[in-house]
């Protein structure tokens, strides 16, 4: 059990059903562990909880993201050199489904064996202890074909679920309250804190992004407040109609048998949510006949998230986005000049949240974020072709006809290819 003096700083605790006292628990084995749960419930909180039990400091907890692999020779090399370095260490891989076919089975292979790859003799790995976090089961994301199964089975001994904040109601205002307490204290203003209505409101909200959520739907509230006043469900946006949708979105057909992830326990991902929201928003513009630019918000937003990802570092951000330093400066200003658009419409303000959202999950490798953004909303607008002008598609997308017309085929050109291999599956 984790003692009241074991709590983490800048954390709540709660009980995460079982999750804390499960790390407490697998802390005196050196069994792999494999720490499961949606985006923002507080995974890599429970890794440092195991890493702490397990009587580790916090110089010896290595975070290694898989997210930022560029390929699987970047994926080997970076593993490689935090294999070598990490006797004594907790190795917390993040994500690690996002790396190539290739890195997983080589990384499994050396967790299989406790032997080093690469080496001219035979070499034990080092004292490590291994947690990888992933956002569903094991089983899952086998099924979808992003998890190698030899990799998901050197973790599949004792998983740790992280249960959704849904199901840890007590929870939610405790978080928001010490969240509210950290922000206001970096900005150095006050805030009263919740209305009634406003705690009310977040007992009722899905909360699909979890803490994650929380933080920024505070955050963007605080943006908005001078301080010394109560937040609002307004301030939160937490009023009816915001978030309908997606507090009944159904989940997807799973594409294996026996999951034992019933409805119940589902959370749709960042991407998921997204597009669900900028088709209600599409279709609200088409019926409505209001040209918003929201191909060029949302161009706006991701380079926008992909900086607080960077933390301001535009060589990481434009590395990260595939394009040049240069374009990163040049956008900005413009990006700036439509702060006070984007900000200004409601009906914004969710597909805002959700991108930053979306983008903070994204591996490196594939395409680029602002094309993938790009095309997400050029399929949506080509579902509605049949009713509404190319004229009107194309402002909406935030480009001229012509422009419209370049972007719908080189979309097009770069999703035939994955559509010619389904077609011959």
């Amino acid at each position: 059990m984790l003692k009241t003096g074991d709590k983490l700083d800048g954390y709540v605790l709660d009980n995460m059903e079982g999750a804390v006292d499960q790390a407490a628990f697998l802390a005196r084995t050196e069994t792999p562990v494999a720490i499961i749960g949606a985006r923002g419930t507080g995974k890599m909180y429970i890794a440092r909880i195991l890493h702490a039990q397990a009587g580790g400091g916090a110089d010896t907890l290595v975070a290694i993201d898989c997210r930022e692999f560029r390929g699987r020779d970047d994926a080997n090399r970076r593993i490689r050199q935090a294999l070598l370095a990490g006797a004594g260490k907790t190795l917390v891989l993040k994500s690690p489904q996002l790396m190539s076919t290739d890195a997983q089975l080589k990384l499994a292979r050396q967790m299989a064996t406790r032997l080093l790859a690469d080496t001219e003799k035979p070499a034990y790995l080092p004292a490590v202890r291994f947690v990888a976090l992933f956002p569903d089961s094991l089983q899952a994301l086998v099924a979808a074909g992003v998890l190698q199964r030899k990799l998901a089975s050197v973790f599949a001994a004792y998983p740790i679920r992280v249960p959704p904040m849904r199901h840890r109601q007590r929870a939610i205002l405790r978080w928001a309250h010490k969240i509210l307490s950290q922000e206001c204290a970096s900005r150095n203003i006050t805030i009263k804190g919740f209305t009634p209505e406003a705690e009310q409101a977040m007992r009722q909200h899905p909360w699909h992004g979890n803490i994650s959520e929380i933080r920024q739907r505070v955050v963007r509230a605080l943006e908005q407040k001078p301080g010394g006043d109560w937040l609002t469900p307004v301030d939160l946006r937490l009023y009816l109609g915001d978030r309908a949708s997606s507090g009944s979105l159904e989940p997807p057909l799973r594409t294996f048998a026996g999951d034992a992830a019933a409805s119940d326990g589902y959370s749709p991902s960042a991407r998921e949510e997204l597009e669900l929201v900028l088709a209600e928003r599409v279709n609200q513009l088409l019926l409505a006949q209001t040209p918003l630019p929201l191909g060029t918000w949302l161009e706006d937003e991701i380079v926008l998230a992909t900086l607080l990802r960077y933390r301001g570092q535009h060589a990481a951000s434009a590395n990260f986005l595939q394009t040049s330093r240069r374009n990163i400066g040049r956008w900005l200003q413009a990006i700036s000049s439509r702060q006070a658009s984007r900000d200004g419409c409601p009906l914004w303000q969710e597909p805002a949240r959700l991108v930053a959202d979306w983008v903070r999950g994204l591996g490196s490798a594939g395409p680029s974020p602002l094309l993938a953004g790009q095309g997400l909303l050029l399929q949506l607008l080509e579902s509605h072709r049949d009713v509404a002008t190319v004229e009107l598609r194309a402002r909406i997308l935030g480009v001229s006809r012509p422009t419209y017309g370049r972007r719908l085929r080189e979309w097009q050109a770069m999703i035939a290819p994955a559509e010619q291999v389904v077609a011959h599956v």
